[in-house]
């Protein structure tokens, strides 16, 4: 029988470009935080070798690595913690027994007392300057809500420059049913992204498609209101969530005007009776306890944690743009495939909200709720974030404010030659014959 003659040469090792990247060890005693600020393009690995840690609330699961990009983070140390964590960019953490947890453990077990003395759960409003903790906090409670027993929080998104569980444009109101994905940019995923843990039902978004809120306030305040009606109507359906409460996270303070119009529209639509102020001490509680102490029952401050970065533009843009990406692509965890498709120009209505940046002066004698018609063309469209509503193609545009969104779409590429257009669509399947809604926001691939 033949066989093979030997080989002449051994066999060299693979050579890789990609560094074996240096483990390096950090030791927290209990109630300790571990902060570092990870850049846009970096990434790192962490990995808790023993004792219970925690991100937003959500334990981390010894032996198991997690990746962080774009992302300031903050591990917490309920009890001893030995983590090991690898990055290739030069990270300059640190540790801190200065921290805001024990006041937010204290804020859990008081919402848990609430829940257990009555079937309509509590309805807390958090606000709070730009970088002070509010989302942090929205978040930490609502993974709290879930540890002992089965409750499904109600987050409420109402900063339109956030990405939560919806692109950057949009305000939504999402039941926390699942443990929150720690190393997602957007909290996980949602309904209109694919396959989910959160909720059998679908979040609830509106659009309002511009990137602040003093570019029109009447069109947030409606969008506020439209998003109020499909809360209550889900609290009414749903024991359990209108039992477990909810949580209103609000944009910054220097977003809205200087009456609080936008606050106390929130407190009357969603029937708020907790506003808790996250500010550094107590000059802003009371301030605003003077104006709003007849419209809510309690007015708490939890301090910020010192461990709170600013985020400036620069920031702040990188961020939005992880976000959408993940919302067409996923994360490492829940990898999504996006599909393209190609659409006829004649067959797309788009409507867009009106700016007092575009109008000026003309806008005191417009209604700045109705909504226009856009050209379908490549200065319009092209690499533009675009809402699907659930209101038809040929819906009049007050049909289309009024309407919530079936999803986000990305316009990948149009040519007026040709009249056809390129769309992104998060999943599979033709284009909804809906009408959809231009946001500010453009995304390039």
């Amino acid at each position: 029988m033949a066989s093979l003659p030997p080989m002449q040469e051994s066999l060299q090792p693979l050579e890789f470009d990609t560094p074996i990247l240096e483990a390096k060890i950090a030791v927290l005693p209990p109630k300790r935080e571990w902060r570092v600020k990870v850049p846009g393009e970096a990434k790192l690995t962490v990995k808790i070798l023993y004792g219970i840690a925690e991100v937003f609330g959500t334990e981390l699961t010894n032996d198991v690595e997690y990746t962080f990009q774009s992302a300031n983070i903050a591990i917490y140390s309920v009890e001893h913690v030995k983590i090991e964590w690898k990055c290739a960019e030069a990270l300059e953490p640190t540790i801190s027994s200065e921290t805001s947890m024990p006041y937010i453990y204290y804020l859990h077990f008081a919402l848990e007392k609430m829940r257990l003395s009555s079937f309509d759960g509590p309805r807390m409003l958090i606000v709070g300057e730009s970088s002070s903790g509010k989302t942090t906090l929205a978040k930490t409670l609502s993974a709290y809500a879930l540890k002992g027993k089965p409750y499904t929080p109600l987050y409420i998104n109402l900063n339109p420059q956030e990405g939560i569980f919806a692109p950057p444009s949009c305000i939504t109101a999402t039941p926390i049913s699942y443990l929150l994905e720690v190393e997602s940019t957007m909290w996980g995923q949602s309904m209109t992204t694919g396959a989910t843990a959160l909720h059998s039902k679908q979040p609830m978004v509106k659009s309002f498609g511009l990137e602040q809120i003093a570019e029109n306030r009447e069109l947030y305040l409606e969008a506020m209101n439209q998003l109020s009606k499909a809360v209550e109507g889900r609290l009414r359906n749903d024991p359990l969530v209108r039992r477990s409460g909810i949580i209103v996270d609000t944009p910054p303070l220097s977003h809205l005007d200087d009456s609080y119009t936008e606050l106390k529209a929130a407190i009357s639509k969603f029937n708020i009776d907790i506003m808790v102020v996250c500010c550094p001490d107590d000059s802003l509680a009371i301030k605003l306890g003077e104006v709003f102490q007849s419209l809510v029952r309690i007015i708490i401050r939890i301090p910020t944690s010192p461990g709170v970065v600013k985020i400036d533009d620069v920031a702040r843009r990188s961020f939005q743009r992880s976000q959408i990406r993940e919302y067409f692509y996923g994360n490492k965890n829940t990898v999504l495939s996006p599909y393209t498709i190609g659409v006829d120009l004649m067959d797309v209505v788009v409507w867009k909200p009106k700016s007092t940046l575009e109008l000026g002066d003309a806008g005191a004698k417009t209604s700045m709720t109705e909504l226009e018609r856009v050209e379908v063309n490549a200065s319009n469209l092209q690499h533009a974030i675009v809402s699907i509503t659930y209101a038809p193609r040929k819906s009049t545009p007050e049909e289309v404010l009024k309407s919530g969104v079936l999803g986000i779409a990305l316009v990948t590429e149009v040519n007026e030659t040709k009249r056809k257009m390129r769309i992104l669509l998060p999943v599979p399947g033709r284009l909804p014959d809906k009408a959809m809604i231009l946001t500010a926001y453009r995304y390039l691939e």
